[in-house]
């Protein structure tokens, strides 16, 4: 859900508020959903960049995204030791 969240916002950013854009210049809502999930799982950049303040928001999608997927590790691997003792 928080992809979806910041591919509308990278969308509005761009669109509504001309704050930067991504590059090269997306052709669908699929090309912000796709930008927002390399960003969220920190896979990083190659064919697409974040030009402009939009990168701000870049930053902030990378930070949440690292902290709640090491999170849902974290709480996936203690909840298996608690549910799965010899």
């Amino acid at each position: 859900i928080e992809i979806w969240v910041f591919a509308g916002g990278y969308a509005a950013a761009h669109v509504w508020w001309n704050l930067g854009q991504v590059a090269p210049a997306p052709e669908s809502w699929f090309d912000y959903a796709y930008y927002s999930a390399m960003v969220y799982t920190t896979v990083g950049f190659g064919d697409v960049l974040p030009e402009g303040a939009i990168r701000v928001l870049t930053m902030a999608e990378a930070l949440s995204g690292l902290s709640l997927i090491t999170w849902s590790a974290s709480f996936t691997f203690l909840e298996m030791q608690r549910l799965w003792r010899y």
